[in-house]
């Protein structure tokens, strides 16, 4: 979500790989999550796109090229 906030011109989108709806949801709302967000489930996204670690990050250019991938969680606040 810093992110998101830092850098408004661009879109973070948060897909998720739980199978399980109701603890989708039951995440999204603990951690108070507004970011967009989907549900893809642990046969979708992560096998396309190589997932082999949560949290994984990518950056997509608006022609679906991957840029950069991020392994772990990370300091998006960060200058760098």
């Amino acid at each position: 979500m810093a992110l998101q906030k830092a850098m408004p011109n661009i879109q973070v989108l948060a897909v998720s790989i739980d199978d399980d709806d109701t603890a989708y949801q039951n995440f999204m709302k603990e951690y108070g999550v507004t970011l967009l967000s989907i549900r893809d489930g642990s046969e979708g996204a992560n096998l396309k796109f190589g997932s082999v670690r949560v949290p994984e990050t990518f950056a997509i250019d608006k022609n679906g090229v991957i840029r950069r991938k991020f392994i772990s969680s990370q300091q998006w606040t960060s200058p760098r």
